[in-house]
């Protein structure tokens, strides 16, 4: 008895949210085929679901098209879709312009209007489409059929296209390029390391005294900072290196950015020592003087 009542129910509840759920309610349809003079070949008062049946139209004629909606809710779309009754089933939709007071329209000119009127004399099936986002059923009222004459000289319909699979790509890269000769390439490294021969040779012969040097290995602070950063001016010429060979540039920003900011805070230490013998240096010169 309990799952009666709960049957019951439920099928009150559905027939109750049919019945108040609402829905589109179109009048007023009325369908005129004028010449192009604007006398009326043909007229009909739609009701639905009553559908004309063996209209006719000639190419030149003006298919004009109107009726009203009486919804609060104004439509997002209404239009008349024709559907050719052929082998090609093309369809055409033409939009009707609707206004504030629920009226709307539309004037066809077959010999103005889509090419597919064109292509010789043809039935289309008419179906009346209203549509919106507040209202979730459409409304679709299935006008009748209407053979359109063609023009004296019908358009010519595209060729179909068909598509396939299409021959296959072969990528061709441009093949490598080719190295210089080694022996050419080692003279002209040759060429370039001669000057920093040329120069350490020059330096042997000044009688160069590495005295900073003496200085900071008796201060192993000092000493561990000169290395460090020595280090890190060499590791950044190695990164310079590896960047021209094989590594890519965002790899080489990492490894710039750690060594950058080694190399600035060991650089500041070995230049404030320096700085610091050059002034005991110089007060002791001053003190021999005096």
């Amino acid at each position: 008895m309990a799952k009666f009542r709960s049957l019951l129910l439920v099928t009150l509840l559905a027939s109750l949210s049919t019945a108040i759920a609402e829905s589109w309610k179109v009048q007023n349809i009325n369908l005129i085929i004028a010449a192009p003079g604007g006398n009326k070949k043909a007229e009909h008062k739609l009701e639905y679901p009553y559908a004309v049946q063996d209209l006719t139209a000639d190419s030149t004629d003006v298919f004009k098209f109107s009726f009203k909606i009486d919804n609060k809710e104004k439509p997002h779309q209404a239009m008349v879709v024709f559907q050719s009754q052929d082998e090609f089933q093309d369809e055409i939709m033409v939009a009707a312009s609707v206004k504030s007071s629920g009226k709307g329209r539309f004037d066809l000119n077959f010999n103005k209007a889509d090419a597919k009127f064109k292509y010789g004399t043809r039935k289309y099936a008419m179906t009346f489409l209203v549509g919106g986002p507040k209202i979730e059923e459409p409304y679709k009222y299935t006008l009748g059929n209407i053979e359109v004459k063609g023009p004296s000289n019908p358009a010519t319909r595209p060729a179909r296209l068909h598509y396939q699979a299409q021959p296959e790509i072969h990528h061709q890269f441009r093949p490598d390029q080719k190295l210089i000769n080694t022996a050419i390439s080692g003279l002209f490294t040759f060429l370039v390391l001669t000057p920093f021969a040329v120069l350490f040779l020059f330096w042997s012969k000044l009688d160069i005294k590495f005295e900073p040097l003496q200085a900071m290995t008796s201060k192993p602070f000092d000493l561990i900072n000169a290395v460090i950063f020595f280090g890190s001016i060499a590791g950044i010429e190695f990164v310079f290196y590896s960047y021209w060979t094989h590594v890519t540039l965002f790899p080489v920003l990492q490894a710039l950015g750690g060594l950058s900011v080694v190399a600035f805070i060991s650089g500041r230490y070995v230049l404030s020592a320096v700085q610091i013998r050059r002034l005991q240096r110089t007060a002791g010169s001053a003190k021999k003087e005096l």
